[in-house]
């Protein structure tokens, strides 16, 4: 009888929750609050139903999408557009058979805006049979990346599977693609939070079945199968690379001329690996010969090449090439040769060479942003075959240490601030010697693109406004605390306004030193 009267009680508990639902219309169409159950509700449920430490819902969705979640703490996530205060139309429902899931908290009751920046956890209660668990539901105001293979990702190839989901829009909201993903990096592959590079697939399908690849634009970034994941994990405002590479972007990339963009992208996003909530990262372009325009191995014409400088003397050859040899490393041997020429020969040479103008962008760029990570590394080499010759360009990339920061080697692979370099020099030999010998009138070129410049992404207006920006998209999104709290051993500072005023000071200090570049290159340089 005891038994009869229990299975007597969960029926009508389960006939009110389905009430709850059928009293509040379509799915599709449906406000957030479905099946949020009042506290009487609440209160037949504890006492009628079993709690339970098995995880029950392997699967939460949102208008018809799965979202991913944080399996250890039993949270998921939906990202949203933290740009508005009206709620996203929609309702949570369980993936699966015989699980029915209940809001016991009401977000449509508190400021959608304020909740995303807190981070504030909704409860969940999801039942299956007579036993219940509560789970938790957070809104991000980025879009997430979801990550899952067989194993960790290493340094070798894992496959698996990728899912993003976007935060602007609920029509056409997520990409899936089965993917392909290894550890990248130099120095970064030390730190615990890594950087990752993926491959995109999809099925062939005709023929055995077996996986091509898959090109797609990611938020609104270029279509292509690679892409990088960057950990931003030693810089602790989480923007200095983006604001350089911004900068860079519209400067530096749109002076080349050339069919490809002499820079690249990067969209902050928020990425899951396996069930596990992994933090705040960039989603970037790769640089590389598609990026650049350049002609590949076996194409129509001479190919081009494509050199990356990773540290003092070591450089490396970018692309696929059937063989390495010293043909393939002609040019830039004759450009370190002419590096290290007599005055005369340097002089007399070099422009024949090497584009001077993208020469002297980069070391503006350089001395702007504070780049000494970029002087002996982080650069990028493409050498063009133009006119019957090669001609050399550059690009600078990876800039965490920028505007101030620097490698602390006391402590592993991290960066510290220091004081003194913002009225130092970044001293990168190529670009000293073209305004010290003063090729194809260096001095004036610099003085005068300074001074242009100025009027655009050196300006005050546009340093504090795009901090501004970077700062409201990390941490009104909820995504630099949540980044902080699970990698507590990184560095994070929201001390955004002071280094928009360090910012500011640096081209106040370039106004003056940059209008007699000559005079500049006696400014003490900065040496780690």
């Amino acid at each position: 009888m005891k038994e009869k009267r229990a299975a007597l009680a969960i029926s009508l508990l389960l006939l009110i929750l389905t009430g709850a639902f059928i009293r509040r219309g379509p799915d599709r169409e449906a406000a957030m609050d479905k099946g949020l159950l009042t506290w009487q509700e609440q209160q037949e449920c504890m006492e009628s139903l079993r709690a339970t430490e098995e995880d029950i819902l392997e699967e939460l969705r949102f208008a018809d999408v799965s979202l991913p979640c944080d399996r250890a703490s039993g949270t998921f996530y939906l990202p949203v557009n933290m740009e508005s205060e009206e709620w996203e139309r929609g309702s949570f429902t369980s993936g699966q058979k015989g699980v029915r899931i209940y809001l016991l908290d009401n977000p449509l009751e508190d400021s959608k805006k304020t909740v995303v920046r807190e981070g504030k956890a909704y409860r969940l209660l999801a039942v299956r049979g007579d036993v219940c668990r509560e789970y938790g539901v957070v809104f991000t105001g980025l879009p997430i990346l979801s990550i899952e293979t067989d194993q960790e990702i290493r340094y070798e190839e894992v496959y698996g599977s990728m899912r993003l989901l976007l935060s602007d829009t609920k029509e056409d909201w997520v990409f899936e693609s089965p993917m392909s993903g290894h550890i990248r990096g130099g120095s970064s592959r030390l730190n615990p939070k890594k950087s990752y590079k993926i491959t995109l697939y999809k099925q062939n399908q005709v023929g055995s079945g077996s996986l091509r690849k898959n090109q797609a634009s990611l938020l609104n970034m270029r279509k292509d199968d690679e892409w990088l994941l960057y950990s931003i994990y030693s810089e602790d405002t989480k923007l200095r690379d983006k604001l350089s590479l911004d900068i860079w972007n519209e400067s530096g990339a749109v002076r080349m001329d050339s069919k490809g963009h002499y820079g690249y992208h990067m969209e902050y996003i928020e990425v899951f690996q396996n069930g596990k909530y992994w933090g705040l990262y960039g989603l970037m372009e790769p640089v590389d010969y598609k990026q650049l325009g350049l002609t590949r191995e076996g194409e129509a014409q001479p190919e081009d090449y494509l050199y990356k400088q990773k540290d003092a003397d070591v450089f490396e050859l970018k692309g696929n090439h059937q063989v390495e040899d010293e043909a393939h490393f002609e040019v830039l041997n004759r450009y370190l040769a002419l590096l290290n020429a007599d005055n005369d020969t340097f002089a007399r040479e070099i422009p024949k060479l090497i584009d001077v103008d993208s020469a002297l962008e980069v070391w503006i760029y350089i001395q702007a942003v504070l780049g000494m990570d970029n002087v002996e590394r982080n650069i990028f080499y493409p050498a063009r075959f133009e006119e019957g010759q090669y001609r050399l360009y550059f690009m600078p990339w990876d800039m965490d240490y920028s505007w101030g920061n620097v490698h602390d080697f006391d402590a592993l692979n991290r960066s510290r601030f220091s004081e003194e370099i913002w009225t130092m020099r970044i001293a990168w030999r190529l670009g000293d010697r073209l305004v010290e010998l003063d090729v194809e009138s260096a001095r004036d070129k610099v003085a005068g693109r300074w001074r242009d410049l100025r009027e655009s992404v050196y300006s005050d207006e546009y340093l504090r406004s795009h901090i501004q920006a970077y700062a409201h998209q990390i941490i009104d999104s909820g995504a630099f605390w949540r980044d902080e709290a699970f990698w507590y051993d990184s560095q994070h500072s929201e001390d955004f306004d002071g280094l928009a005023d360090l910012a500011c000071d640096r081209m106040h200090f370039l106004d003056k030193q940059l209008s007699d570049p000559l005079s500049y290159l006696n400014i003490e340089e900065y040496v780690e």
